[in-house]
């Protein structure tokens, strides 16, 4: 179980695409995990910190932190291996949603794996529960994130500047997307 927000527990969907199973995190995905996590233009592009380089304490505190959050694992079925993950925080507006990200292995992108999950996400949500809005953004300089957001249907709301702090580039923008069940 999960936090949303004003403290009540909150189970994760299980989500099914032809492709993909997502479903919740655990720590026995460390292992796969750790091919996205210790990739360092992954890390630096989807959260602003170093890749790591080992599977050390850190890095299984990590995975704790990462267990207890409201995430799933995206497992491909073919390959049988976590992927990516979907992180979902609080959006906190004033209408029930959530704030989407994703991370996705370096050697299975741009074969539209991102894109079905975090389209699958949307839907189920929008379907199955009271979230009415979706959020997600990326560092300004990392447009395919920008594309990948609007693909799915996320609309443009605009930038917040030096609202993130990145290892290498210091205070960055952030460029915010919003999505609306219709």
């Amino acid at each position: 179980m999960s936090e949303k927000g004003n403290g009540e527990k909150m189970e994760l969907l299980k989500i099914e695409t032809p492709r993909l199973l997502l479903r919740r995190f655990t720590v026995a995905d460390a292992e796969d995990v750790f091919a996205i996590l210790s990739d360092e233009q992954t890390t630096l592009d989807c959260g602003g910190y170093h890749a790591f380089n080992e599977m050390d304490e850190e890095y299984g505190r990590l995975m704790q932190k990462f267990a207890s959050q409201t995430r799933y694992s995206i497992v491909c079925k073919e390959m049988g291996r976590v992927i990516g993950m979907v992180s979902m925080m609080d959006a906190e507006r004033a209408v029930p949603g959530w704030e989407l990200g994703i991370e996705i292995a370096p050697d299975t992108r741009r074969r539209g794996y991102a894109k079905e999950a975090l389209s699958a996400v949307v839907q189920t949500y929008f379907e199955k529960t009271d979230t009415v809005l979706f959020t997600g953004g990326h560092y300004a300089y990392n447009k395919l994130s920008g594309k990948l957001l609007e693909s799915v249907g996320f609309i443009y709301e605009g930038t917040e500047h030096k609202a993130m702090r990145h290892a290498v580039r210091g205070a960055t923008d952030l460029v915010c997307y919003y999505i609306e069940k219709r």
